[in-house]
């Protein structure tokens, strides 16, 4: 575990902010300390995975990282490094929802491993604790937790940061969508003045069942009438109040007429029998009439977004709630794929607009050579050039938007959708390279027409014959060191559905397929946040003991004309020189071999090899035996 010591050597060293609450003060006492790890039968270890993460990982520096969210006044609170542990815990071993996990933290046995590794002992927190504790530190102290782990990760070797792809998730919200897109705070409760009550007299004797007002807010009905100008005539929106419906007379009845005439400020003779179904307005206590928009929902912070439909990939689905843009690096060699930071804004936010915002938080920089994939939502000129300028590569699905792209038009703007220009003669051009110092790229025709037709041709004197340079300034989202609609660039992007698995993992694993039961954009931002966590150290961790696992099987010696490995990259560099000597220890070519397959730091590969083993786990350790190869 050398990395993992160095790593909590490093951070208690850095995060040195003290907290402003002495330890006296503090209900739980969170200390790091090494603790004993096995596995059972299957693989997994004793007490899950989360108690993997806390017997490597000293959350003590997360401490600093909520100091300032803490003040000097008030009660005693619960140590920030055990909420934090408990949150990580909860989520990485999977649980649905903070009720069902506080039922088992006071219990004895299922509790007693998440309140050793906090330091619960006394006083144990419950939901409102842990939703305190949420809205206090916000989702930046998470993010900076993820950045110090991706750190971490990185110097394993697990994360390269070479091949990275960005997507967007849409999550709903625990609220229920009621048609007020553009609703604001106002929409609660307005006033409604003198003019207003006389239009609901003046439609009551009309015999509308709706008694409604336009919107109150200039700026909601500027939102509503450009939207709708959009699909035709712009509308007002409309704000219903009242839904009556005729009825006879009866006890019910009279008692809904006195209420709309007093509402209305009418006498009960100048209203007929009716009954109210529902009723949006109240009298005030100076005798004011106050009204509340009905399509107004919980949560004014979640908006409209849509995607495709799994059902129907026809059709697209509304989706009211948060966008959360994801990052993930694709270690291609070891076949890990680790989210690296979460980003999140509302539901109608557009993925392109924020793309630079959310790389640029994130931990590991771009780096010269670096692939950044994407799907058509980053296809934004912005992109490429800021990937551009620190050496990236950005590989972006092109989003035609509103071009012309028909043969006709191609041909009078003078290259195919991939930005290959065409010669003078009509024919396509193909790369001759491209010239990383200038960011250009060269076609030639390469005088693939008749001879005769050479002889007529202005450029047939060329070597390559026509030729046209078509630089990344001028068309950075056509132009770049990969051409486009090229293999290599189709192989390039398929790599990028690593983002839809990623999703696809938060919702069926980390979430269980359970939608969050979370309103407000900042209470989404920290769940995006943590279950990002929580889902890099679950991959993380689930390949070191995929890797312990597999590694403490039986090795099967192949003889004959087989090869003693069927995989080439298990293959040791000095293979000859070790079967030349007739013998060779096999568990230390095993060793060598399996750490120079996963290609990663010889400390890791130690810590695979040296996470302990129960006597009842089916397996031979083979250990300083001699056995004669072919």
């Amino acid at each position: 575990m050398t990395h993992a010591h160095a790593f909590n050597q490093h951070t208690r060293e850095t995060c040195t902010t003290l907290f402003p609450k002495p330890p006296s003060r503090w209900l739980s006492h969170y200390a790091f300390t090494p603790r004993p790890m096995a596995l059972t039968s299957e693989g997994d270890v004793e007490g899950g995975l989360s108690w993997l993460v806390g017997a490597a990982i000293d959350f003590s520096f997360t401490r600093s990282i909520c100091a300032p969210h803490y003040g000097t006044r008030g009660g005693p609170c619960y140590d920030p490094a055990s909420l934090v542990v408990l949150e990580v815990a909860a989520k990485v071993d999977q649980y649905v929802d903070y009720a069902r996990f506080c039922d088992d933290l006071p219990q004895v046995d299922k509790g007693r491993c998440y309140r050793e590794l906090a330091g619960l002992h006394d006083t144990i927190p419950g939901e409102d604790d842990l939703c305190h504790f949420r809205y206090r530190i916000g989702a930046e102290a998470i993010d900076t937790t993820m950045a110090a782990v991706v750190d971490l990760l990185s110097t394993f070797g697990l994360i390269k940061g070479a091949l990275l792809s960005t997507d967007g998730q849409l999550a709903p919200s625990y609220a229920r969508y009621k048609g007020g897109t553009y609703a604001c705070e106002g929409c609660r409760s307005f006033r409604v003045d003198e003019v207003g009550q006389q239009e609901l007299r003046r439609q009551l004797p009309s015999g509308a069942k709706r008694l409604q007002l336009t919107c109150p807010f200039p700026d909601v009905v500027d939102q509503v009438r450009q939207a709708t100008a959009k699909k035709g005539q712009p509308k007002d929106p409309k704000v219903a109040l009242l839904e009556i419906e005729e009825a006879p007379a009866g006890p019910t009845a009279n008692s809904d007429r006195q209420q709309v005439a007093t509402l209305l400020g009418l006498a009960e003779d100048e209203v007929s029998p009716l009954r109210l179904t529902w009723c949006h307005l109240s009298p005030g206590p100076q005798g004011e009439l106050w009204g509340s928009c009905p399509k107004v929902p919980s949560d004014l912070e979640a908006k409209v977004g849509y995607h495709m439909d799994t059902k129907d990939p026809a059709k697209t689905e509304l989706v009211f709630g948060s966008l959360h843009l994801k990052t993930i690096d694709s270690n291609r060699e070891l076949g890990l794929e680790l989210p690296l930071g979460d980003s999140t804004y509302p539901a109608n936010a557009d993925e392109g607009t924020h793309f630079i915002a959310h790389r640029a938080a994130l931990a590991v920089p771009v780096l010269p050579g670096q692939v950044h994939l994407g799907d058509s939502a980053s296809d934004v000129t912005a992109n490429y050039r800021w990937v551009r300028d620190r050496g990236g590569i950005a590989v972006f699905d092109y989003n035609p938007r509103n071009e012309h792209l028909a043969p006709a038009s191609l041909a009078k703007r003078g290259d195919d959708p991939y930005g290959t220009p065409y010669a003078p003669c009509g024919r396509l051009c193909h790369s001759n390279g491209y010239d990383s110092e200038a960011n250009s790229r060269q076609y030639v025709c390469g005088r693939l027409c008749p001879p005769d037709e050479q002889q007529r041709c202005p450029h047939a004197y060329g070597a390559r014959g026509y030729s046209q340079r078509m630089t990344f300034k001028d068309s950075p989202r056509l132009i770049g060191p990969i051409p486009r609609g090229t293999p290599a660039w189709q192989r390039l992007y398929g790599a990028r559905t690593a983002s839809e698995r990623t999703n696809s993992y938060d919702q069926e694993v980390i979430a269980n397929g359970r939608p969050l039961r979370m309103r407000g954009l900042n209470a989404l931002r920290f769940a995006g946040a943590i279950r990002t966590l929580a889902q890099l150290l679950r991959r993380a961790l689930n390949f070191v003991l995929d890797g312990t696992y597999t590694r403490g099987k039986t090795p099967l010696v192949q003889t004959g004309k087989m090869r003693l490995f069927d995989n080439p990259m298990m293959t040791c560099s000095n293979q000859k020189s070790l079967r030349g000597s007739g013998e060779v220890r096999l568990q230390s070519v095993i060793d060598t071999c399996l750490i120079r397959q996963l290609n990663v730091s010889p400390d890791l590969g130690t810590l695979i090899l040296q996470l302990p083993h129960r006597a009842d786990i089916e397996q031979v350790r083979i250990e300083e035996k001699l056995y004669t190869l072919p």
